[in-house]
């Protein structure tokens, strides 16, 4: 009998644990993307294909831009993130390598990292002398 009620205690416990992270509100921003398609060395827009986000502090250390088009190789990529409009990391690779565009990508580092949920906006810009 104590066997028993040791078990149904257990189970009643892990359901309360279960249905109670369940309901746990999540409150921060979300990292989001957008496309430009005004580009002149890359008229269909780039990607944002990944984040470098590390799970044991919550910090996004780099951010990887792919669909960058062959035109744009020799220039300088830039990467400003926004926390609620205002400029919060950035960083840049330069040049655009063969590596990067095409089927490639480039991985832009955000020195020091900043908490991703934190992130409100990510801002890309190519320019420099081939068709920026």
């Amino acid at each position: 009998m104590r066997r028993t009620f040791a078990f149904l205690a257990v189970g009643a416990l892990t359901a309360l644990a279960i249905g109670s992270a369940a309901t746990l509100a999540v409150n921060g921003g979300a990292i989001q993307a957008g496309e430009d398609l005004t580009l002149f060395c890359d008229p269909d827009g780039v990607q944002v294909r990944g984040w470098g986000l590390e799970t044991n502090d919550g910090l996004v250390y780099f951010v990887r831009i792919g669909g960058i088009a062959d035109a744009c190789q020799g220039n300088a990529i830039f990467v400003r993130v926004t926390d609620g409009g205002v400029l919060v990391a950035s960083g840049s690779v330069d040049p655009l390598t063969a590596a990067h565009t095409g089927a490639g990508q480039v991985v832009v580092p955000i020195p020091g990292g900043y908490p991703a949920a934190n992130i409100n906006d990510l801002h890309v810009f190519i320019e420099g002398p081939n068709g920026s």
